[in-house]
């Protein structure tokens, strides 16, 4: 009777370890799916693989829910399913549905977007601003405006931008010409299916936080180059009817001389001491970069002929040399053809100027000229402090070479 109850009682021992081998064994070929990531903003894919999905037979025996609503499905294989985050959706349970079998894949954390500057706060259009924040999402999505799923963008005020450059925490948009001041916001695009399962309910839009951004008008300055004394116009809008007491315009922080200034259009001339760097215009007391301004220098290479009689056409070749009538006050050279302190001189007799172009000047040998050096004169002035001429008036004088008259 005890052999008996040995022999059982080992019997009973190898079948409680079988068992428990078996059920180890089948939960390990059943583990529990696992969802990627575990945050994610709405509109984007979210994946959840495992096993036992099985193969997809339709929208009614497939279905992935999260937080309770309906997930458009992307893929659906036997080891991995790929769905779109819901717009309505909330933190929550994603639970997956294979006919009457139903998988828990985890908690979902639903995050929004939120915008916590942008840079700079004011700007031209056409020039690139940066938004920075996060929960953006990592990508902009599609290229492609009208596809099913939406695309993520940016507004600014009422005019859709698409993106330069898009990541989690930083997007970069180019401002269009006809956008105006108004909120900056980042809308992400999602999509759910449809009652019965289908795809695809209309387009919505989660909407971060609005930011303001304002645009200021565009300022056009021709040229961006040139010698002392070389007229600058500005081009824009909204400048003043007149100067204002505090209203300046700086090369490279040296205060120009002002001729004109009117709502769309200031005058300017280079003055002696400028240098290059920035171009400065403070207009009722808000001053703007609005461009780089190079000075240059006048640079002869050569005069010819260097021997010749009275009324012979002389050439000075060259660089830099500027514009004849460039000292007016009018946007224009040949409006008020006002030449100013420029000219020519051979032998420190004044020539008479006969075509006088940047890179070239052509002068006639005067009846008076002696033999001697040959100069040619930049005339530039320095401003008063309200940028009135002139506190100063100077020339820029470059040597070209010795002339010699002949008869």
């Amino acid at each position: 009777m005890n052999q008996l109850i040995k022999v059982f009682g080992a019997g009973v021992a190898t079948m409680t370890l079988w068992v428990g081998l078996s059920v180890g064994l089948c939960v390990a070929a059943q583990s529990a799916p696992e969802l990627h990531p575990a945050t994610a903003v709405p509109g984007s894919t979210v994946a959840i693989g495992g096993k036992g999905f099985g193969t997809f037979r339709s929208v009614q025996v497939n279905r992935v829910t999260v937080g309770g609503i309906p997930a458009l499905i992307q893929r659906w294989e036997s080891d991995l399913i790929e769905v779109k985050v819901p717009f309505h959706a909330q933190s929550g349970p994603v639970e997956v549905f294979a006919g009457k079998k139903r998988m828990a894949a985890g908690k979902l954390i639903i995050l929004q977007p939120v915008i916590t500057a942008v840079t700079p706060e004011e700007i031209e259009p056409g020039h690139t601003v940066q938004i920075t924040g996060v929960h953006f999402g990592a990508t902009a999505g599609p290229r492609d405006p009208n596809t099913m799923f939406g695309v993520n963008d940016v507004k600014i005020g009422d005019v859709v931008v698409r993106p330069r450059r898009w990541k989690d925490d930083l997007i970069e948009v180019e401002v269009p010409t006809n956008a105006a001041s108004g909120d900056v916001v980042v809308r992400l695009a999602s999509s759910d299916p449809l009652p019965d399962g289908s795809c695809c309910a209309p387009v919505q839009h989660t909407v971060s936080n609005a930011v303001p951004l304002k645009l200021i008008p565009s300022i056009r300055v021709d040229p961006v180059s040139g010698p002392v004394g070389t007229k600058v116009v500005f081009f824009g809008q909204g400048f003043g009817a007149a100067k204002g007491s505090g209203d300046k315009v700086t090369f490279g922080g040296h205060l120009a001389t002002i001729a004109q200034w009117s709502d769309h259009t200031i005058v300017v001339h280079l003055p002696m001491d400028a240098e290059t760097g920035p171009i400065g215009l403070t207009v009722q007391g808000r001053e703007r970069t609005v461009g780089t301004f190079t000075v240059h220098t006048p640079r002869v290479t050569g005069v010819t002929p260097s021997t010749a009689p009275i009324g012979t056409l002389l050439r000075i070749s060259g660089e830099h040399f500027g514009f004849y009538s460039e000292s007016g006050s009018t946007p224009f050279a040949f409006m008020d053809f006002n030449t100013g302190e420029n000219r020519v001189d051979i032998g420190g007799v004044r020539a008479v100027i006969y075509r006088w172009q940047d890179d070239r000047i052509d002068v006639w040998v005067p009846f008076s000229a002696k033999s001697g050096p040959v100069v040619v004169y930049r005339g530039a002035a320095t401003p008063h402090p309200d940028g009135s001429c002139c506190a100063t008036k100077d020339t820029l004088k470059t040597e070209a070479g010795v002339f010699t008259l002949v008869s």
